[in-house]
């Protein structure tokens, strides 16, 4: 014999199994859609952002390169110096 029972309840112990399982499959699910929201809401943001920045023009970004290869220019030979200096003043060998 047959028992019936209202819908969405379990029969007996068969019918827990299942049950775990689609709520397993539910927060697999749910979670699955907080991660996709927070990647959306991620990705808004750094569009936002973006908008908002203030953009150097290209005679900024010229003169930030020209300023930028200077210094390295310079400090390469200041260290060049120093470096030559030290030799001098302790006789090293050039290697």
């Amino acid at each position: 014999m047959k028992r019936i029972t209202a819908p969405g309840r379990p029969v007996g112990d068969a019918d827990a199994k299942p049950e775990i399982k689609d709520k397993e499959k539910e927060a697999r699910a749910e979670e699955r859609e907080r991660q996709w929201r927070r990647i959306v809401d991620g990705y808004r943001a750094i569009v936002s952002e973006m908008k908002r920045v203030t953009w150097p023009s290209r005679d900024e970004w010229v003169s930030a390169t020209l300023i930028t290869i200077g210094l390295v220019v310079v400090v390469a030979l200041w260290t060049s110096a120093i470096s030559h200096l030290i030799e001098f003043i302790f006789k090293i060998p050039n290697a």
